[in-house]
């Protein structure tokens, strides 16, 4: 199983005369969880950088956990994955140089920022399985990063944006499907608040080689859907079982109809014939799952 990506920042508070009172232990809460992109996509090569905001409030630190997989429900085993569609293939290890760190610029806030006396700096962990470092906007303290750059601040009432920056992206090496992001929300006291969100890290698909030929009165709509390829000897693969939407839009129309569907082959290949009067354009789409993304052939004119 692959390790969690963790990511963890420990802050500690700077005292000013014009600092406001720290809220209430009680008022320790983790309001959202959000993930940019909220739906990555992944193909045969490059990667996907996350951004990740904690909206909490009453907390001295914060951390977060990015792991594949759903949260376990009540009454799951620890690390289960209910509703986890089938998936025959085996994920990729990475190549051996995937995990070397690779610094990420942070967007400074002034041009000479000034640490105030007393004020720790955030600890700036390893992410294991990804690799690489993670920076956040850190509230109340100007704090700063490995490289020196400031961390900026982002406040909002008493609501304060954790930004977690992880440097080492998402690829096709790393499990597709459902991931988790757990939050964790640390206040002076000790106490903590947990929320967590998910998003579907997907791998690319493509259709290529549509081809739409009138046949008499019938319309025949062939082409190959493909996938990156799951073991990652090549760029894609052919992906077989998969129901395709033959679709048509009539001359004039800005409307796309779903007018038939197709299964692919072994070899990913379809084939639909459709009876339509009139002429327009034609396209073939795949709707896509929690594992691979959708796609939408070029439109062909008949």
């Amino acid at each position: 199983m692959m390790r969690p990506l963790l990511a963890t920042l420990v802050l500690a508070t700077a005292t000013t005369a014009a600092a406001a009172p720290a809220p209430a232990s009680g008022d320790l809460a983790v309001r959202s969880v959000e993930v940019r992109p909220s739906d990555p996509v992944v193909g045969p090569s490059g990667s996907v950088r996350l951004v990740v905001d904690v909206v909490a409030r009453g907390a001295d630190r914060v951390s977060v956990v990015l792991e594949p997989g759903r949260a376990p429900s009540e009454g799951d085993e620890p690390g289960g994955d209910p509703g986890k569609e089938p998936e025959p293939d085996v994920t990729p290890s990475p190549p051996s140089g995937d995990a070397v760190p690779v610094p990420v610029p942070v967007p400074s806030a002034s041009p000479n920022p000034v640490v105030p006396p007393g004020a720790a700096l955030p600890a700036t962990v390893p992410l294991p399985g990804l690799g690489g470092l993670a920076s956040a906007a850190m509230p109340r303290v100007m704090g700063a990063s490995r490289d020196g750059r400031p961390v900026r601040r982002i406040s909002s009432g008493e609501w304060e944006t954790w930004r977690f920056l992880p440097d080492k992206p998402l690829s096709r090496w790393y499990p597709n499907g459902p991931w988790t992001v757990t939050a964790t929300a640390v206040n002076a006291q000790g106490e903590r608040a947990v929320a967590r969100g998910e998003f579907n890290l997907r791998r690319a698909t493509e259709i290529e080689g549509l081809k739409v030929v009138r046949d008499g009165d019938d319309v025949r709509v062939t082409g190959t859907l493909l996938r990156v390829d799951p073991v990652g000897k090549v760029d894609y693969r052919p992906f077989a079982g998969q129901r395709v939407r033959i679709q048509f839009r009539p001359a004039g129309s800005s409307h796309w109809k779903t007018v038939e569907e197709a299964v692919t082959r072994r070899d990913g290949w379809f084939s639909a014939r459709v009876r339509v009067d009139g002429e327009g354009a034609w396209r073939a789409e795949y709707p896509g799952t929690s594992r691979y993304a959708a796609d939408a052939s070029p439109r062909r004119e008949v």
